[in-house]
């Protein structure tokens, strides 16, 4: 449960410190006193986005903090923070300066929105003016309906096995596209691969040309420099001959002394080495293959390789990994693509394996939704509308997806079905969508009756109602305060209100005031009891008259009756 919220430079608020109870705590005050405050501070401790304008004139930052009392049911929040089993109090802070910093500590550490968001959702279930906003857009019916369904396990599976449909889909789908686009290629991709087969690429052709271009080139001095070498080597006098004598001379003292054994072997291996050497000088005398082509025709070939390898922004051994990758394409285009049928199999699968998930969301879905028919207007006829009647419309949508040949991604984790509310008002009229029958009052209740029923299926502490009474008339106050004090016994309930009843059936009751002290406008808060309370519900009648305050007497002793019969 929330027990102390803390507010500092929001707004007007310049400084402010509310303490909470168990049970149902109500916040009260004239319009615009700045009870809305409240509800924005636990937001911005929730992770929203903060925005300047909410830091009060004048003040450097604003600052926000919430004292929690855990309980040990939610263990996964206790140990997402550490918390030992002795403890239970958990602070949540969050700060945000004129220059957009923000700042958010969790028990004095440095934490993230994402985590702030996730510890104080499953402490607090807020609701906000907006909220009844959200019952108008049918896009979020289904949410509503999968949250008080219990079938939260299907729904994980259905979205696993939606997420491999999805990507076995655009895999799918991308090589179809691929193909396409290469068939629109074909003519092209086959001029290129003519263009490049006449080239008569291999690997290190290139630097093979420039060798025989700089050969043929300088032939003479070529051919020159080889005659002088062989000749140095191999003949009369040359380096081999004298190495020969060298190694006889050597030989024929070895016996005298053995370290002379080790001379003789090397030069032995070193006339090896000279004569290999002398041979290969001998055949590259004879230019053997050097001039099969004219000089020529090799500048020609090499100018070409280099011409089409400018054009096609690489290098020579570039161009035969572009040509090997063109035969590539033409081929999969003329045999047809293995992969393209793998992915097809995989997606076929994928499908297959999703379908019945499908079906059976389907039909929890639609148990789901007889159940809340008849919970919701069994709630309405106790909040005044005894004609109406609930509907929740299920229809599953054509997933195009599923279709041969379907060009659109259409399913989402949630799977196939549309959820829209239907309400009737009045006995005898038609059904129509919720958003085109439902009057302010109307709204307020059917909020309240779905998050009566939403808190149900959650294990969430706290439950704070902004304005809930919106829209509604002094004739259902007391339906109104009924229903949130039965919340109250299972919850800590704040609810900020403009309803008497609900005020005086409240365990703790809080007003809001706005005043202007030294020309600045400041908010302030304070718990009320005894003649003060009396005051404020007699204001909340209509006045300050001696009969309005009888009647805020008979309403706070009614209230407390209604507390001690339940506690």
């Amino acid at each position: 449960m929330l027990e102390q919220l803390k507010i500092r430079n929001l707004a007007v608020v310049e400084d402010a410190v509310i303490e909470f109870t168990d049970g149902l705590n109500v916040l009260t005050g004239s319009t615009g006193a700045g009870k809305s405050i409240i509800l924005t501070a636990v937001e911005l401790l929730s992770g929203s986005r903060a925005k300047k304008s909410l830091i009060r004139r004048g003040a450097g930052s604003l600052l926000v903090e919430g004292i929690f009392r855990v309980p040990p049911g939610l263990g996964e929040v206790r140990d997402m923070l550490g918390m030992e089993a002795a403890d239970d109090l958990l602070s949540v802070q969050r700060e945000f300066d004129a220059s957009g910093r923000s700042r958010i500590r969790i028990n004095g550490a440095v934490s993230t929105g994402i985590n702030a968001r996730t510890v104080t959702s499953a402490l607090i279930e807020l609701h906000g003016q907006h909220g009844q906003q959200e019952l108008l857009d049918p896009s979020r019916h289904v949410r509503f309906l999968d949250l008080t369904g219990g079938y939260g396990d299907l729904l994980g599976e259905c979205r696993g096995k939606s997420a491999s449909f999805r990507e076995a889909w655009k895999r799918h789908r991308k090589l179809l596209e691929a193909q396409d686009e290469n068939r629109k290629r074909e003519e092209f991709l086959r001029f290129q691969l003519r263009e490049l087969d006449a080239l008569g690429l291999e690997p290190g052709l290139a630097a093979e040309l420039e060798r025989r271009v700089r050969l043929q080139g300088n032939f003479q001095r070529y051919s020159s420099a080889l005659e002088a070498a062989a000749e140095s080597l191999a003949g009369e006098g040359g380096a081999i001959e004298t190495a020969g004598r060298a190694r006889k001379y050597i030989a024929s003292i070895a016996d005298l002394d053995e370290r002379w054994q080790r001379a003789s072997g090397e030069i032995a291996s070193a006339l090896i080495s000279l004569k290999e050497t002398a041979r290969e000088l001998e055949s590259g005398r004879d230019m053997e293959g050097e001039e099969e082509e004219s000089l020529e025709h090799l500048q020609e070939r090499l100018s070409a390789i280099q011409r089409t390898a400018r054009k096609y922004g690489t290098d020579a051994d570039g161009l035969v990994q572009e040509r090997e990758r063109i035969r590539d394409v033409l081929r999969s285009l003329d045999e047809g693509s293995d992969e393209i049928e793998g992915a097809r199999d995989a997606l076929r699968k994928a499908k297959a394996q999703l379908l019945p998930v499908l079906d059976k969301l389907s039909a929890a879905r639609k148990k789901a939704a007889a159940g809340l028919d008849a919970d919701v207007t069994a709630e309405l006829a106790e909040l005044g509308m005894k004609g109406a009647l609930f509907v929740t419309a299920v229809g599953e949508r054509e997933i195009r997806a599923f279709t041969e040949g379907g060009d659109e991604l259409d399913l989402s984790d949630g799977g196939r079905d549309d959820v829209e509310f239907m309400i009737r008002t009045n006995v005898g009229e038609d059904l129509h969508p919720l958003a085109d029958i439902a009057s302010g009052g109307e709204l307020s209740r059917l909020t309240l009756v779905l998050k009566k029923l939403l808190v149900r299926e959650r294990r969430v502490p706290t439950l704070i109602f902004d304005e809930i009474d919106t829209g509604l008339g002094a004739d259902m106050g007391s339906v109104v305060a009924g229903k949130l004090s039965g919340l109250s016994e299972r919850y800590q309930v704040i609810c900020i209100t403009h309803l008497p009843q609900v005020a005086a059936v409240a365990v703790q009751h809080i007003s809001v005031e706005k005043a202007v002290s030294g020309g600045r406008t400041r908010t302030r808060a304070s718990v009320l009891s005894g003649a003060q309370r009396t005051a404020e519900i007699a204001r909340m009648l209509g006045g300050n008259g001696e009969l309005r305050e009888k009647l805020a007497e008979k309403l706070l002793d009614a209230g407390k009756s209604a507390r001690s019969s339940a506690g």
